[in-house]
């Protein structure tokens, strides 16, 4: 695997800085959605959401102005939004981690990585068909008022990906 790529799998602290060194230029965020909505079945479970709750859900995407990266789901439990982390809430085109690794203000309690499977809803959402699975990274955080979920997808113009893997068909699909 692609050191660098390696490096963006497993970083602890702001992914956005990471890109911005690795990528050498600032990274842009397009929001996509950014309201009240329902978290997927994962998502409730891992924040203890009920099935019939909302959670505030933010998507955005991260690039270079011309192709896109990443793409990046928050979901943050209404109970979480209390107190300082109101400001969670409105965010629009700042990176989540300008908050999330300011201080103390939270705690990333765990980071899975893994494959996500091109037929994954989230990527025909997406309109993302290419034929080999890309990389996902699933944070969980905690900030003083309660847990948040942070879902980031590498996307196929990600220039990490080895661009042999894009010609051809995958094991994974």
């Amino acid at each position: 695997m692609n050191q660098n790529f390696q490096s963006l799998l497993t970083e602890e602290d702001s992914l956005t800085k990471h890109i911005k060194r690795l990528m050498k230029c600032e990274p842009q965020l397009t929001c996509l959605m950014q309201k009240k909505a329902f978290a997927d079945d994962l998502e409730k479970q891992e924040l203890s959401i009920k099935s019939r709750e909302y959670a505030h859900v933010r998507e955005i995407l991260m690039g270079n102005g011309e192709v896109n990266w990443m793409f990046a789901r928050s979901v943050i439990p209404f109970s979480t939004l209390r107190k300082s982390c109101k400001r969670l809430a409105h965010l629009n085109t700042t990176p989540l981690g300008t908050l999330l690794f300011q201080g103390n203000f939270a705690k990333r309690l765990s980071l899975e990585v893994s494959l996500i499977k091109v037929d994954s809803p989230i990527l025909q959402k997406l309109k993302i068909d290419d034929n080999f699975p890309l990389w996902q990274r699933v944070s969980i955080f905690q900030v003083s008022t309660g847990p948040l979920l942070v879902r980031e997808i590498f996307l196929p113009d990600c220039p990490i990906y080895p661009s042999h893997l894009k010609m051809q068909d995958s094991v994974f699909s």
